[in-house]
């Protein structure tokens, strides 16, 4: 059933990622600017000519970014028609249009007059949620006929929807550090510098503001597993979930230190940003899944 309509929606979901992550490479590269405060031209024209390196990356980026805008609305269209009876879908399509619309304005916005590091890391925020809600659409479409309604004990509900809601701040202290040129701000692991500790201003204040939130969700989440598991033992696709949301959490902060150690790796931190996504989507259907049983 609807084997098109999943085809379909997994190569938006994996168009998402790829677009999260070329996101992340034009940050890193710098190639924010490389069509100046041009837009959706770059520096006036389609195509320049002899593009340099930045310029090539910002348009591929506005490229393959106008491509998923396409297949977003599709794809949130196709699965109103075709699953609109499921309870989540309906909320899950109007969000992920918007998301997509917002994020590019946002994008397009930053070019053109230019934004605070707060509104820049907003961004990236706008970007991860709108890639979660595409993957939690397709998902939908494999589970229509056979929707999974676990029992989810209150005092792990609540904990899961706290814990989202940090994880969606810890991805914005993050994007913080990225965009206020924070990341090598404290060139040791896990204290700032030699002879600074701790750090509460500045940018080494933001990196260490940033450590100290992924701590605490790493110490969280594996909490939430660990009574997950005990409270769980027949619910299956939540235990699973749980375990992957601490597999992810586990690599998300190898990859912190790693960046760190390298001394911003590129693809280290690409892999940064893709263990974090991971864990905000696994993360978000957790919630979805919990507020099921809630409404049962």
């Amino acid at each position: 059933m609807n084997k098109l309509l999943k085809l379909f929606g997994i190569i938006t979901s994996l168009g998402m990622l790829l677009v999260l992550l070329m996101g992340a490479v034009v940050t890193k590269t710098g190639s924010g600017d490389g069509c100046g405060n041009s837009w959706p031209l770059c520096y006036g024209k389609v195509l320049p000519e002899a593009p340099e390196l930045e310029t090539i990356i910002e348009l591929s980026h506005r490229f393959v970014s106008a491509i998923l805008g396409l297949l977003v609305i599709i794809l949130a269209v196709w699965c109103w028609r075709k699953i609109g009876y499921m309870k989540e879908t309906k909320v899950l399509a109007i969000a992920s249009v918007f998301l997509i619309v917002f994020q590019g304005l946002l994008g397009a916005a930053a070019v053109v007059w230019g934004q605070s590091d707060i509104v820049l890391a907003s961004h990236f925020g706008f970007s991860l949620a709108s890639f979660a809600s595409v993957v939690l659409l397709t998902l939908l479409v494999f589970e229509a006929g056979s929707t999974k309604v676990p029992v989810v004990p209150k005092k792990i509900r609540i904990h899961l929807y706290a814990v989202t809601i940090y994880s969606y701040i810890v991805v914005y202290t993050g994007a913080l550090v990225r965009h206020t040129g924070s990341s090598m701000a404290c060139a040791n692991v896990p204290f700032c510098n030699d002879g600074q500790l701790l750090a509460f201003s500045g940018q080494p204040g933001i990196q260490m503001l940033h450590r100290t939130a992924a701590m605490l969700i790493f110490v969280w989440i594996l909490y939430i597993m660990i009574i997950g598991l005990k409270e769980m033992k027949n619910e299956k696709t939540m235990r699973r979930g749980l375990i992957l949301s601490f597999v992810f959490v586990c690599l998300q902060a190898l990859s912190g230190i790693l960046v760190v150690v390298t001394k911003l790796n590129l693809f280290l931190a690409l892999f940064h940003g893709l263990f974090i996504s991971g864990l905000f989507t696994v993360l978000l259907y957790l919630v979805m899944l919990s507020l099921r049983g809630a409404r049962n």
